[in-house]
Protein backbone atom coordinates (compact mmCIF):
# COMPACT_ATOMS: atom_id res chain seq x y z
CA UNK A 1 0.00 0.00 0.00
CA UNK A 2 1.43 3.45 -1.27
CA UNK A 3 -0.45 6.67 1.79
CA UNK A 4 0.70 10.29 1.48
CA UNK A 5 0.70 11.84 4.68
CA UNK A 6 -0.36 15.81 4.48
CA UNK A 7 1.58 17.49 7.49
CA UNK A 8 5.18 17.24 9.12
CA UNK A 9 4.16 18.40 12.80
CA UNK A 10 4.05 15.38 15.03
CA UNK A 11 1.17 14.19 13.92
CA UNK A 12 1.86 13.50 10.74
CA UNK A 13 5.50 12.23 11.76
CA UNK A 14 3.59 9.93 14.01
CA UNK A 15 1.19 8.69 11.24
CA UNK A 16 4.02 8.21 8.79
CA UNK A 17 6.41 6.37 11.23
CA UNK A 18 3.56 3.62 12.09
CA UNK A 19 2.80 3.09 8.53
CA UNK A 20 6.85 2.78 7.82
CA UNK A 21 7.06 0.59 10.85
CA UNK A 22 4.33 -1.63 9.37
CA UNK A 23 6.29 -1.76 5.78
CA UNK A 24 4.33 0.36 3.98
CA UNK A 25 5.13 3.10 1.21
CA UNK A 26 4.46 6.60 2.46
CA UNK A 27 5.22 10.12 1.15
CA UNK A 28 5.16 12.61 3.45
CA UNK A 29 4.65 16.36 2.58
CA UNK A 30 5.62 19.24 4.87
CA UNK A 31 5.04 23.04 4.13
CA UNK A 32 7.82 24.03 5.56
CA UNK A 33 11.85 23.86 5.07
CA UNK A 34 12.04 21.28 7.91
CA UNK A 35 9.52 18.97 10.25
CA UNK A 36 8.13 19.88 13.49
CA UNK A 37 4.90 22.04 13.16
CA UNK A 38 4.79 23.87 16.65
CA UNK A 39 7.35 22.08 18.41
CA UNK A 40 10.01 23.18 16.11
CA UNK A 41 13.48 24.55 17.33
CA UNK A 42 14.89 27.63 16.25
CA UNK A 43 18.71 27.96 16.55
CA UNK A 44 20.13 31.87 17.10
CA UNK A 45 23.67 33.02 18.56
CA UNK A 46 24.35 29.49 20.33
CA UNK A 47 21.05 29.18 21.70
CA UNK A 48 18.36 26.54 20.66
CA UNK A 49 14.55 28.27 21.10
CA UNK A 50 11.14 26.29 21.26
CA UNK A 51 8.91 27.68 19.15
CA UNK A 52 6.12 26.28 20.68
CA UNK A 53 5.64 23.30 23.21
CA UNK A 54 7.97 23.55 26.28
CA UNK A 55 8.32 19.52 27.39
CA UNK A 56 7.16 15.98 28.11
CA UNK A 57 4.92 15.26 30.39
CA UNK A 58 6.00 11.32 31.74
CA UNK A 59 2.98 8.85 32.14
CA UNK A 60 0.27 10.69 30.84
CA UNK A 61 2.24 10.87 27.22
CA UNK A 62 1.50 6.99 26.88
CA UNK A 63 2.05 6.54 23.08
CA UNK A 64 4.80 9.34 23.09
CA UNK A 65 6.59 7.11 25.42
CA UNK A 66 6.06 3.59 23.85
CA UNK A 67 7.32 5.13 20.22
CA UNK A 68 10.38 6.95 22.14
CA UNK A 69 11.03 3.53 23.65
CA UNK A 70 10.69 2.05 20.47
CA UNK A 71 13.37 4.72 18.93
CA UNK A 72 15.99 3.90 21.81
CA UNK A 73 15.22 7.36 22.43
CA UNK A 74 13.43 7.37 25.57
CA UNK A 75 16.65 7.50 27.81
CA UNK A 76 17.72 9.99 26.03
CA UNK A 77 15.47 12.65 27.46
CA UNK A 78 16.79 15.39 30.34
CA UNK A 79 14.56 15.38 33.61
CA UNK A 80 12.93 18.88 34.38
CA UNK A 81 12.19 18.94 38.09
CA UNK A 82 9.55 22.62 37.26
CA UNK A 83 10.48 23.68 40.97
CA UNK A 84 7.62 26.58 40.68
CA UNK A 85 6.88 29.94 42.46
CA UNK A 86 3.50 31.19 42.26
CA UNK A 87 2.81 34.82 42.86
CA UNK A 88 -0.23 36.67 44.28
CA UNK A 89 -1.59 39.57 42.87
CA UNK A 90 0.12 41.29 46.40
CA UNK A 91 3.48 39.66 44.56
CA UNK A 92 3.55 36.95 47.69
CA UNK A 93 5.06 33.60 46.25
CA UNK A 94 4.66 30.44 47.39
CA UNK A 95 6.41 27.18 46.79
CA UNK A 96 5.18 24.51 44.74
CA UNK A 97 6.48 21.52 41.97
CA UNK A 98 4.48 21.55 38.46
CA UNK A 99 4.79 18.28 38.06
CA UNK A 100 3.52 16.84 41.54
CA UNK A 101 -0.28 18.94 41.81
CA UNK A 102 -0.36 17.86 45.20
CA UNK A 103 2.65 19.86 46.45
CA UNK A 104 0.33 23.12 45.62
CA UNK A 105 -1.64 21.76 48.72
CA UNK A 106 1.69 22.99 50.90
CA UNK A 107 1.27 26.81 50.22
CA UNK A 108 0.25 28.37 53.62
CA UNK A 109 -2.06 30.90 51.71
CA UNK A 110 -4.57 27.63 51.65
CA UNK A 111 -6.26 27.44 54.90
CA UNK A 112 -7.07 24.12 56.63
CA UNK A 113 -10.61 24.41 55.26
CA UNK A 114 -9.02 25.53 51.83
CA UNK A 115 -7.07 22.05 51.71
CA UNK A 116 -9.95 19.89 53.00
CA UNK A 117 -12.15 21.05 50.01
CA UNK A 118 -9.58 20.58 47.53
CA UNK A 119 -8.16 17.45 48.88
CA UNK A 120 -11.87 16.07 49.30
CA UNK A 121 -12.89 17.33 45.66
CA UNK A 122 -9.73 15.31 44.12
CA UNK A 123 -10.38 12.15 46.06
CA UNK A 124 -14.10 12.31 44.26
CA UNK A 125 -12.88 12.80 41.52
CA UNK A 126 -10.27 9.87 41.60
CA UNK A 127 -13.26 7.35 42.09
CA UNK A 128 -15.17 8.60 39.74
CA UNK A 129 -15.18 7.40 36.40
CA UNK A 130 -13.43 8.84 33.97
CA UNK A 131 -11.06 9.57 30.93
CA UNK A 132 -8.52 6.80 30.90
CA UNK A 133 -6.15 8.48 28.77
CA UNK A 134 -5.84 12.54 29.08
CA UNK A 135 -5.67 12.98 24.96
CA UNK A 136 -7.64 10.43 23.63
CA UNK A 137 -10.48 12.06 22.18
CA UNK A 138 -13.05 9.69 22.43
CA UNK A 139 -12.87 8.88 25.41
CA UNK A 140 -12.55 12.54 26.22
CA UNK A 141 -16.04 13.35 24.95
CA UNK A 142 -17.87 10.42 26.95
CA UNK A 143 -16.99 12.73 30.20
CA UNK A 144 -17.42 16.28 28.57
CA UNK A 145 -20.94 17.35 29.89
CA UNK A 146 -21.22 20.87 29.29
CA UNK A 147 -19.59 22.52 32.27
CA UNK A 148 -16.80 24.81 31.70
CA UNK A 149 -13.55 24.08 33.76
CA UNK A 150 -13.64 27.54 35.69
CA UNK A 151 -17.72 26.40 36.77
CA UNK A 152 -16.34 22.82 37.77
CA UNK A 153 -13.67 24.53 39.21
CA UNK A 154 -14.76 26.26 41.73
CA UNK A 155 -17.52 24.04 42.65
CA UNK A 156 -15.57 21.22 43.23
CA UNK A 157 -12.27 23.00 44.80
CA UNK A 158 -13.60 26.03 45.73
CA UNK A 159 -12.04 29.74 45.21
CA UNK A 160 -9.03 29.94 46.30
CA UNK A 161 -8.48 25.94 44.83
CA UNK A 162 -9.20 27.51 41.79
CA UNK A 163 -7.04 30.49 41.78
CA UNK A 164 -4.04 29.07 43.16
CA UNK A 165 -4.26 25.69 41.00
CA UNK A 166 -6.18 24.99 38.36
CA UNK A 167 -5.49 29.06 37.10
CA UNK A 168 -1.77 28.71 37.34
CA UNK A 169 -1.57 25.32 36.20
CA UNK A 170 -3.89 25.30 33.10
CA UNK A 171 -3.42 28.85 32.43
CA UNK A 172 0.32 27.78 31.98
CA UNK A 173 -0.52 24.88 29.59
CA UNK A 174 -3.34 26.49 27.66
CA UNK A 175 -3.41 30.65 27.98
CA UNK A 176 -6.81 30.90 28.21
CA UNK A 177 -9.58 31.46 30.53
CA UNK A 178 -10.98 28.57 32.13
CA UNK A 179 -14.31 29.64 30.85
CA UNK A 180 -13.35 28.75 27.24
CA UNK A 181 -12.27 25.24 28.65
CA UNK A 182 -13.98 21.97 28.83
CA UNK A 183 -12.97 20.37 32.23
CA UNK A 184 -12.27 16.84 30.87
CA UNK A 185 -8.62 16.92 29.96
CA UNK A 186 -8.26 18.62 33.99
CA UNK A 187 -10.19 15.75 35.21
CA UNK A 188 -8.33 13.25 33.59
CA UNK A 189 -4.87 15.05 34.71
CA UNK A 190 -6.56 14.91 38.21
CA UNK A 191 -6.61 10.85 38.02
CA UNK A 192 -3.19 10.70 36.95
CA UNK A 193 -1.41 12.84 38.66
CA UNK A 194 0.80 10.66 40.00
CA UNK A 195 2.22 10.16 36.54
CA UNK A 196 3.50 13.27 36.18
CA UNK A 197 7.65 13.51 34.99
CA UNK A 198 8.49 16.08 32.92
CA UNK A 199 10.99 15.71 30.50
CA UNK A 200 12.44 17.56 27.22
CA UNK A 201 14.69 16.10 24.78
CA UNK A 202 18.46 16.84 24.82
CA UNK A 203 17.69 19.32 21.33
CA UNK A 204 14.43 20.72 22.71
CA UNK A 205 10.98 19.28 21.97
CA UNK A 206 11.27 19.80 18.38
CA UNK A 207 13.52 17.00 17.79
CA UNK A 208 10.84 14.37 18.31
CA UNK A 209 10.03 14.58 15.32
CA UNK A 210 13.42 14.51 13.88
CA UNK A 211 13.89 10.96 15.83
CA UNK A 212 10.45 9.60 14.37
CA UNK A 213 11.61 10.59 10.43
CA UNK A 214 14.94 9.25 11.62
CA UNK A 215 13.27 5.85 12.49
CA UNK A 216 11.74 5.66 9.46
CA UNK A 217 13.91 4.38 6.98
CA UNK A 218 12.48 4.75 3.28
CA UNK A 219 10.00 7.38 4.20
CA UNK A 220 9.84 10.27 0.45
CA UNK A 221 10.16 13.42 2.45
CA UNK A 222 8.91 15.81 0.49
CA UNK A 223 9.86 19.51 2.20
CA UNK A 224 9.15 22.72 0.94
CA UNK A 225 6.31 21.38 -0.85
CA UNK A 226 2.68 22.31 0.02
CA UNK A 227 -0.24 20.13 -0.79
CA UNK A 228 -2.79 22.32 -3.01
CA UNK A 229 -5.12 19.05 -4.06
CA UNK A 230 -6.17 16.07 -2.60
CA UNK A 231 -9.05 14.25 -5.48
CA UNK A 232 -10.37 11.02 -5.61
CA UNK A 233 -8.91 8.87 -8.50
CA UNK A 234 -11.13 5.62 -8.81
CA UNK A 235 -10.14 3.53 -5.57
CA UNK A 236 -7.60 5.93 -4.76
CA UNK A 237 -6.75 9.24 -4.31
CA UNK A 238 -4.06 11.84 -6.15
CA UNK A 239 -2.71 14.57 -4.41
CA UNK A 240 -1.18 17.39 -6.08
CA UNK A 241 1.80 19.37 -4.40
CA UNK A 242 4.85 20.84 -5.77
CA UNK A 243 3.77 20.45 -9.47
CA UNK A 244 3.58 16.95 -9.10
CA UNK A 245 0.59 14.40 -9.04
CA UNK A 246 1.21 11.33 -6.22
CA UNK A 247 -1.32 8.72 -6.91
CA UNK A 248 -1.45 6.73 -3.40
CA UNK A 249 -3.96 4.33 -2.23
CA UNK A 250 -4.76 5.97 0.84
CA UNK A 251 -4.18 9.69 2.91
CA UNK A 252 -3.89 10.89 6.12
CA UNK A 253 -4.45 14.46 6.70
CA UNK A 254 -2.49 15.86 9.46
CA UNK A 255 -2.19 20.14 8.98
CA UNK A 256 -4.14 22.38 11.25
CA UNK A 257 -7.81 22.44 10.85
CA UNK A 258 -8.39 25.15 8.39
CA UNK A 259 -5.79 23.62 6.32
CA UNK A 260 -7.12 20.28 6.04
CA UNK A 261 -11.04 21.76 5.25
CA UNK A 262 -9.60 23.56 2.40
CA UNK A 263 -7.73 19.83 1.15
CA UNK A 264 -11.46 18.06 1.99
CA UNK A 265 -13.71 20.60 0.62
CA UNK A 266 -14.44 18.54 -2.31
CA UNK A 267 -14.58 14.90 -0.48
CA UNK A 268 -16.75 15.40 2.22
CA UNK A 269 -20.00 16.62 3.10
CA UNK A 270 -19.98 20.61 4.29
CA UNK A 271 -20.76 19.92 7.90
CA UNK A 272 -17.81 18.09 8.13
CA UNK A 273 -15.56 20.97 6.63
CA UNK A 274 -17.17 23.07 9.37
CA UNK A 275 -16.66 21.31 12.08
CA UNK A 276 -12.70 21.73 11.05
CA UNK A 277 -13.05 25.78 10.26
CA UNK A 278 -14.89 26.16 13.48
CA UNK A 279 -12.65 24.48 15.75
CA UNK A 280 -11.34 27.31 17.67
CA UNK A 281 -7.47 27.73 18.53
CA UNK A 282 -6.27 30.80 20.48
CA UNK A 283 -4.06 33.74 19.49
CA UNK A 284 -0.77 32.91 21.19
CA UNK A 285 2.56 34.41 22.00
CA UNK A 286 5.88 33.84 23.82
CA UNK A 287 9.22 35.46 24.23
CA UNK A 288 12.28 34.43 24.62
CA UNK A 289 14.90 36.87 26.31
CA UNK A 290 18.41 35.73 25.67
CA UNK A 291 21.87 36.60 27.87
CA UNK A 292 24.92 35.06 26.96
CA UNK A 293 25.85 35.50 30.80
CA UNK A 294 23.25 34.48 33.65
CA UNK A 295 21.95 37.20 35.56
CA UNK A 296 20.45 35.50 37.92
CA UNK A 297 22.50 31.90 38.73
CA UNK A 298 21.25 31.85 41.99
CA UNK A 299 17.29 31.66 41.37
CA UNK A 300 16.17 28.73 42.56
CA UNK A 301 13.24 28.28 41.03
CA UNK A 302 12.74 27.64 37.08
CA UNK A 303 8.62 28.16 36.64
CA UNK A 304 6.96 31.26 37.85
CA UNK A 305 2.89 31.01 37.40
CA UNK A 306 0.80 33.82 38.50
CA UNK A 307 -2.32 32.87 41.08
CA UNK A 308 -4.72 34.64 39.11
CA UNK A 309 -5.10 36.51 35.20
CA UNK A 310 -4.79 39.95 35.96
CA UNK A 311 -1.54 39.94 34.35
CA UNK A 312 -0.89 39.52 30.57
CA UNK A 313 1.36 36.56 31.03
CA UNK A 314 0.91 33.04 32.31
CA UNK A 315 4.62 32.04 33.30
CA UNK A 316 8.20 32.62 32.80
CA UNK A 317 10.35 30.15 32.74
CA UNK A 318 14.14 29.87 32.89
CA UNK A 319 15.39 28.07 29.77
CA UNK A 320 18.42 26.56 31.23
CA UNK A 321 16.99 24.85 33.93
CA UNK A 322 14.09 23.16 31.93
CA UNK A 323 16.35 22.38 29.09
CA UNK A 324 20.08 23.08 30.09
CA UNK A 325 21.20 22.43 26.23
CA UNK A 326 19.06 25.23 25.26
CA UNK A 327 21.54 27.87 26.30
CA UNK A 328 25.26 28.31 25.76
CA UNK A 329 27.27 27.47 28.96
CA UNK A 330 27.06 30.57 31.58
CA UNK A 331 23.90 31.59 29.07
CA UNK A 332 20.05 32.07 30.22
CA UNK A 333 17.43 32.51 28.60
CA UNK A 334 13.69 33.49 29.80
CA UNK A 335 10.23 31.97 28.26
CA UNK A 336 7.73 34.58 28.83
CA UNK A 337 4.29 32.73 27.89
CA UNK A 338 1.10 35.51 27.70
CA UNK A 339 -2.66 34.60 28.38
CA UNK A 340 -4.70 34.60 24.59
CA UNK A 341 -7.28 37.70 25.98
CA UNK A 342 -4.48 40.61 26.42
CA UNK A 343 -2.99 39.73 22.86
CA UNK A 344 -5.78 41.08 21.31
CA UNK A 345 -5.09 44.77 22.15
CA UNK A 346 -1.37 44.35 21.95
CA UNK A 347 0.76 45.11 19.46
CA UNK A 348 4.46 42.84 19.06
CA UNK A 349 6.14 45.58 20.59
CA UNK A 350 3.69 45.55 23.43
CA UNK A 351 3.90 41.98 23.83
CA UNK A 352 7.97 42.47 23.98
CA UNK A 353 8.05 45.39 26.49
CA UNK A 354 5.45 43.50 28.57
CA UNK A 355 7.45 40.30 28.79
CA UNK A 356 10.92 42.70 30.07
CA UNK A 357 8.52 43.68 32.56
CA UNK A 358 7.62 40.11 33.68
CA UNK A 359 11.10 39.66 33.99
CA UNK A 360 12.15 42.36 36.61
CA UNK A 361 8.80 41.71 38.31
CA UNK A 362 9.76 38.19 38.87
CA UNK A 363 13.71 38.00 39.02
CA UNK A 364 14.70 41.53 39.43
CA UNK A 365 16.93 43.86 37.42
CA UNK A 366 19.13 42.33 34.91
CA UNK A 367 21.64 43.73 31.87
CA UNK A 368 20.02 44.09 28.35
CA UNK A 369 19.43 40.76 27.10
CA UNK A 370 21.48 39.79 24.06
CA UNK A 371 18.50 39.60 21.92
CA UNK A 372 14.82 39.12 22.01
CA UNK A 373 13.08 36.77 20.13
CA UNK A 374 8.96 36.86 19.36
CA UNK A 375 6.76 33.83 18.42
CA UNK A 376 3.60 35.00 17.93
CA UNK A 377 0.48 32.80 16.58
CA UNK A 378 -2.79 34.15 15.35
CA UNK A 379 -3.62 30.54 15.60
CA UNK A 380 -1.53 28.93 18.44
CA UNK A 381 -2.93 26.31 20.98
CA UNK A 382 -6.29 24.29 20.18
CA UNK A 383 -9.10 25.70 22.58
CA UNK A 384 -11.35 22.32 23.88
CA UNK A 385 -14.67 24.11 24.80
CA UNK A 386 -17.17 22.02 26.26
CA UNK A 387 -18.87 20.20 23.37
CA UNK A 388 -15.56 20.14 21.62
CA UNK A 389 -14.51 16.31 21.57
CA UNK A 390 -17.33 15.31 20.85
CA UNK A 391 -17.66 17.31 17.90
CA UNK A 392 -14.45 16.59 16.59
CA UNK A 393 -14.46 12.83 17.17
CA UNK A 394 -17.44 12.40 15.39
CA UNK A 395 -15.30 13.50 11.79
CA UNK A 396 -13.86 10.18 11.92
CA UNK A 397 -17.35 8.69 10.46
CA UNK A 398 -17.52 11.65 8.32
CA UNK A 399 -14.28 10.84 6.36
CA UNK A 400 -14.53 8.84 2.68
CA UNK A 401 -13.03 5.74 2.75
CA UNK A 402 -8.99 5.62 2.59
CA UNK A 403 -8.99 9.27 4.41
CA UNK A 404 -7.96 10.01 7.72
CA UNK A 405 -7.25 12.75 10.26
CA UNK A 406 -4.81 14.02 12.56
CA UNK A 407 -4.17 16.65 14.90
CA UNK A 408 -3.56 18.08 18.09
CA UNK A 409 -7.36 19.60 17.82
CA UNK A 410 -8.39 16.01 18.27
CA UNK A 411 -7.92 16.25 22.35
CA UNK A 412 -6.12 19.17 22.83
CA UNK A 413 -2.60 21.32 22.55
CA UNK A 414 0.39 19.09 24.15
CA UNK A 415 2.73 16.53 22.15
CA UNK A 416 0.79 13.58 23.05
CA UNK A 417 -2.45 14.91 21.06
CA UNK A 418 -1.36 14.78 17.77
CA UNK A 419 1.17 11.69 18.19
CA UNK A 420 -1.73 9.82 19.44
CA UNK A 421 -4.00 10.91 16.50
CA UNK A 422 -1.63 10.32 14.02
CA UNK A 423 -0.81 6.96 15.47
CA UNK A 424 -4.31 6.15 15.30
CA UNK A 425 -4.86 7.00 11.70
CA UNK A 426 -2.08 5.12 10.99
CA UNK A 427 -3.73 1.93 12.50
CA UNK A 428 -6.71 2.63 11.55
CA UNK A 429 -5.67 2.95 7.91
CA UNK A 430 -3.59 -0.77 7.76
CA UNK A 431 -6.47 -2.34 9.32
CA UNK A 432 -8.96 -1.11 6.41
CA UNK A 433 -6.34 -2.25 4.23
Amino acid sequence: MKAAVVGGGPAGCAAAYTLRKHGHEVVLFEAQDGVGGRTSQVLKDGFSLGSGALFLMGGIYPRTNAILKELGRYQELVAWDAETEVIDADGQRYSAKFDQVMSFLRMPVLTWRDKLRIATGVAAQLVRPGPKLCFDGAELAKYDGGENLESWSRRVLGERGTNYITVPYMGFLYAVPMSWLSPALFHAVVKQFYRLALSVPPKGVGQVCDWLVEGSPGLDLRLSTPVDKITQDGAGYTVTAGGERHPVDAVIVAPEPGVAADLLVDLVEPESTKKLRDCMYSDYAHVQLCYKRNPWPDHRASVALPANMERDWGACVLLSKRHPSAVPEGGEAVGVYFYTPPLERMSDEDIVNSARNAVLEVYGPGPEPDFVELFHYRRGLSIANPGHYGTLDSLHAEMPPGVYLAGDYFAHAGVEAPIFSGELAANRLIQAH
